[in-house]
């Protein structure tokens, strides 16, 4: 075997050693060792089954694939760096350019494997699930945690999509940072909580700025609907006004670049509504094209939601992978309809739990963004973004009987933050 090969064997248990002790501190936060089983099995699906399977196709499926252009110019940067030459100008390194320099640094270290950088990248992406799930144990309290968990883990796109050198990897793990900082932020630990999100918001900007300016849009409004706690101090007003000036200064910044990243000279309505009929003719390549939908009235948000959550369909699916991901649409179709009440029960409880007001507007943001995408593999790629907030709306039973599995009955994570049921 060559080097690649080698040193990707090396690296992939590495990877999953170092994980183990999050993985192991969370069982014990929630007490629950039955816990840090599934979150094992999770990451193993994750990092080798999801990797291997994504590297196969990428390499022996698909004649030219996005990765390999990644790691042809991510090997050429990491030549340059060894030649003492580092003459890179970051402000400049947006959307694909700032993936291909980040593979250049990992090939700089690690030498350019292709298989070790997809196994880098794979292990960034669940670290970024990972992520979410504490949000959500953090801040949705009348949720249910083990529901959400296989939901989000279990998922093939989850599993899939974000495992290779890609921008799916890189921005589920910003994605991953910036909520779980903004649970902290909105279950009383403010300043930090809103430090961390800071921080994963500003790793979407080399990326994509826009998915960055949904976050910020989502964060604003949570903060807003949120509901001061009974016991709230004078103190904690100014807190909570502080808090909302940071995030309004935040969003505001993420919406601005996302209009400088997208050439938006408009902001109004009309404006937003001519860059997607724009993004709509620029994406209509590839082979899996249908008429897409630039949302201009509220009448056509019912279609967009299916088209950008639960298409394919099956009956549109024209190839092995599309049949896949068509099967797992029409899954969560059918437990979207089944759980209709939990929806509506999630959507009534923003103000007690607030971070379920970001999930909530950054999906309704997204949907009406990515709607225009004519492109059904670009949507199943996109959908890795949305589905860890979608989630969590089908997480919340809606009966208070329901509340907590045998499995949730537990203290969760964070001040003053209970699961047992009835609370």
């Amino acid at each position: 075997m060559g080097y690649d090969a080698w040193t990707s064997l090396l690296l992939a248990p590495v990877l999953f050693l170092v994980t183990l002790p999050a993985l192991a501190r969370q069982a014990r936060r929630e007490e629950d060792s039955s816990l840090f089983r599934f979150l094992v099995l999770a990451l193993f699906l994750k990092l080798i089954v999801g990797t291997l399977l994504r590297y196969y196709v990428t390499f022996f499926v698909y004649t030219r694939a996005d990765a390999t252009g990644y790691i042809e110019q991510g090997t050429e940067i990491a030549h340059q760096m060894a030649a003492g030459i580092y003459h890179f100008d970051l402000g400049t390194l947006l959307g694909s350019d700032s993936i291909s320099f980040l593979t250049g640094v990992l090939f700089r270290i690690v030498g350019p494997i292709r298989l070790g950088g997809f196994f880098v990248f794979s292990w960034l992406g669940f670290i970024g699930m990972f992520l979410f799930y504490r949000a959500f144990v953090i801040a949705v309290p009348e949720g249910r945690a083990r529901t959400y968990a296989r939901l989000l883990f279990l998922l093939p796109t989850m599993w899939y999509w974000p495992s290779s050198i890609g921008k799916e990897s890189w921005l589920l793990f910003a994605l991953g940072i910036a909520a779980f900082g903004a649970a902290r932020a909105l279950t009383g630990n403010t300043l930090r909580g809103l430090a961390l999100s800071g921080s994963g918001l500003w790793l979407m900007l080399f990326v994509r700025p826009h998915i960055a300016g949904m976050f910020g849009v989502g964060l604003l409004a949570a903060y807003v609907v949120m509901r001061p706690a009974r016991e709230a101090r004078p103190h904690a007003v100014v807190g909570k006004a502080l808090g909302l000036v940071i995030v309004a200064a935040l969003a505001v910044v993420m919406v601005t670049r996302t209009a400088h990243f997208l050439q938006i000279s408009d902001l109004s309505a009309s404006g937003a509504v001519t860059e997607l009929q724009d993004v709509s003719t620029r994406s209509a390549y590839g082979g899996s094209q249908f008429a897409p939908i630039v949302v201009t009235s509220p009448l056509q948000v019912p279609k967009a939601i299916v088209t950008v959550l639960f298409r394919p369909f099956v009956t549109e699916a024209d190839n092995a992978q599309a049949f896949a991901a068509a099967l797992e649409s029409t899954f969560l179709l059918l437990l979207t309809i089944k759980r209709s009440p939990w929806i509506w029960k999630a959507m009534k409880s923003v103000r007690r739990q607030p971070y379920v007001g970001l999930a909530l507007v950054f999906t309704a943001v997204f949907v009406i963004a990515f709607a225009s995408f004519p492109n059904f593999g670009l949507l199943a790629r996109e959908r890795v973004q949305v589905l860890p907030f979608f989630l969590i709306l089908l997480s919340i039973p809606a009966d208070r009987s329901e509340e907590a599995e045998p499995d949730d009955e537990k203290v969760r994570e964070g001040p003053g933050v209970l699961a047992a049921s009835g609370r």
